[in-house]
């Protein structure tokens, strides 16, 4: 889905804090409430929360619009390829729509309360590049 420009992305964690998109995209971001039917919010064993198929299940999160430059910086936070960003068909009312989704398809976790973002949402934002062993 675009809007002048911008991708949707479906967010249900950190990228949806104040602090995290005052310092990533240089401002707070408008969002809009949306849930995400056929996925389920699992928290890994590494402490960070993700999505992954599920068919009975479903997400709450909100859509975020983001330019190229921002989603490239979304990119670089999320720790691509460690979580997948992909496109996903998003049912909104009585339309569908194509939206961004940063998920860990395969990710290994346990149940995931909704009010509980990460063990890392508290921490103070340090951007850097990772490297994974994998």
């Amino acid at each position: 889905m675009r809007f002048a420009g911008k991708e949707a992305v479906f967010c249900y964690g950190t990228l949806l804090l104040p602090q995290y998109q005052q310092r990533l995209f240089g401002a707070r971001l408008p969002c809009v409430h949306a849930v995400l039917p056929g996925w389920r919010l699992r928290m890994g064993f590494d402490g960070y929360r993700f999505i992954q198929p599920s068919p009975h299940k479903s997400v709450h999160g909100k859509l975020i619009r983001l330019t190229p430059q921002q989603l490239k910086k979304a990119d670089e936070w999320e720790d691509t390829p460690y979580y997948r960003r992909e496109q996903v068909v998003f049912r909104n009312r009585h339309q569908a729509m194509t939206v961004w989704v940063y998920s860990r398809r395969n990710g290994k976790g346990r149940p995931c309360p909704p009010h509980l973002l990460t063990t890392h949402s508290n921490a103070r934002l340090v951007l850097r590049r990772h490297r994974h062993l994998f």
